[in-house]
């Protein structure tokens, strides 16, 4: 099983030459030995430079020019590496770690060939003590002192296995928490895009629009007889296009929020008034609709707490000032899906006990058009296909009521007949007074 199973012979161990031969000669014989795949682990830079101070690097790169063989590298990245890291990059797959390991001066190596044996050491790294002050600001490899502790050989099939299994695990991991480091930049690279220029865009249409728009209606102030087929014409193309600046303006807004979402480490909660909350919200969605409102939609909105004991300024949950977000986007969707003028809007607050934990549930209903039991499964995903708008209103939902450790659902405002209306529910909990 074991070929190698000694400690090296360092008789003079402040001359890092004093390193075994033998062991230096059955680490490049291994090295050598490799067809088609090698994986190698390294704790620290001190690895790295043992190898680079042993030629050991140069007998991996050899190999990989004369036999195109594959080879991983997962080695702990600081400043000292950083030069023989790239003098590596070219020729071996590389994935830096972090390895909480105990402080100590000595280092594990592990070489796998093949995934079939193992070589593996053990070694120390000190500096040689610099009395001349020059020496000590010019640090090279020769003023290291490395010891080999001791080394072994394997093709134990069992320790093969399971070495290999633990390097298969930490590399993937490591390439896919690279990956999504690169796609979270990739995605905050977009976010700047959308919020930062693309909002400076449609301010500069805005403004033009409301110019243009503003001539339009003084020219009509000033003419006895009324707009013109083509006027009107012009008038209405003018409306659909501020129309749809202020849903394309919505939609950066909202990937705002999201984002502000995702990268918000230190949530500051306090203590929120929830029938405060929902009443601002539905200030803010009816003033929207007061501006902005060609269907002429009003609200009809009512709220009730449905044990009439409670006193409304005792309803809290512990979130912060996007609460009211959560209701917007809920309100909205009933005003969006809602084809008649009038839009109903009905709250019900009670309280909601799960074992002894009290809990807040609210139910927002509209007598909408519904939506269909097919399309309630992803209706809290963003993007989500079938909205008539980003897709991203419920989602934003959903990220804001988990964030206050609350749930949502969404059912039929009637049982079983989805055309009648549209049910969202939520439970809170309770905030102690």
């Amino acid at each position: 099983m074991y070929k190698y199973n000694e400690h090296t012979d360092n008789n003079n161990k402040d001359n890092p030459s004093t390193i075994d031969k033998k062991f230096l000669d059955a680490l490049s014989e291994f090295i050598q030995s490799v067809e088609s795949e090698m994986d190698i682990m390294l704790p620290g830079s001190a690895s790295l430079q043992f190898l680079s101070y042993y030629k050991i690097i140069d007998h991996i790169i050899s190999q990989k020019l004369a036999k195109n063989i594959i080879i991983k590298l997962l080695c702990s990245l600081d400043e000292d590496s950083g030069r023989l890291t790239k003098q590596l990059v070219p020729f071996v797959g590389y994935r830096s770690i972090k390895l909480s390991l105990p402080k100590t001066s000595a280092n594990s190596l592990l070489f796998i060939r093949d995934k079939q044996d193992i070589f593996s050491f053990s070694m120390d790294i000190r500096k040689k003590q610099q009395h001349d002050e020059s020496k000590r600001e010019n640090h090279k490899a020769s003023d290291t002192i490395f010891s080999v502790n001791d080394w072994f050989y394997s093709e134990n099939i069992s320790i093969v296995i399971n070495a290999v299994y633990c390097f298969d695990i930490i590399w993937e991991e490591k390439e896919n928490h690279d990956k999504t480091i690169k796609e979270k930049k990739h995605s905050e690279l977009l976010f700047d895009v959308i919020s930062h220029d693309i909002g400076n865009y449609h301010q500069i249409i805005q403004n033009s629009l409301d110019i243009v728009t503003s001539l339009f209606k003084k020219s009509n102030n000033n003419n006895p007889n009324g707009l013109s087929q083509n006027t009107e014409r012009i008038f209405s193309f003018l409306t659909n296009a501020k129309n749809a600046l202020t849903r394309s303006q919505s939609l950066v807004d909202n990937i705002r929020r999201l984002e502000r979402l995702d990268t918000q480490k230190d949530l500051k909660l306090i203590l929120r008034n929830l029938p405060e909350a929902i009443n601002n919200a539905h200030c803010t969605v009816d003033q929207t609709l007061y501006h902005n409102n060609p269907q002429g939609k009003r609200i009809r909105f009512s709220m009730k707490v449905v044990d009439s004991h409670h006193n409304p300024t005792d309803i809290n949950v512990i979130a912060e000032d996007l609460l009211e977000e959560i209701f917007v986007n809920l309100f909205s969707n009933s005003v969006k899906y809602t084809e008649s003028s009038e839009v109903k809007i009905d709250i019900l607050i009670r309280e909601y006990f799960i074992g002894e934990v009290k809990y807040w549930m609210i139910t927002v209903s509209d007598y909408g058009k519904g939506i269909p039991d097919l399309m309630k499964k992803d209706l809290f995903e963003r993007f989500y296909r079938q909205a008539k708008g980003s897709g991203l209103g419920l989602s934003i939902v959903r990220t804001l009521v988990e964030r206050y450790r609350g749930k949502v659902w969404v059912g039929d405002r009637v049982y079983e007949d989805y055309s009648k209306g549209t049910t969202f529910g939520m439970i809170f909990p309770a905030a102690e007074q």
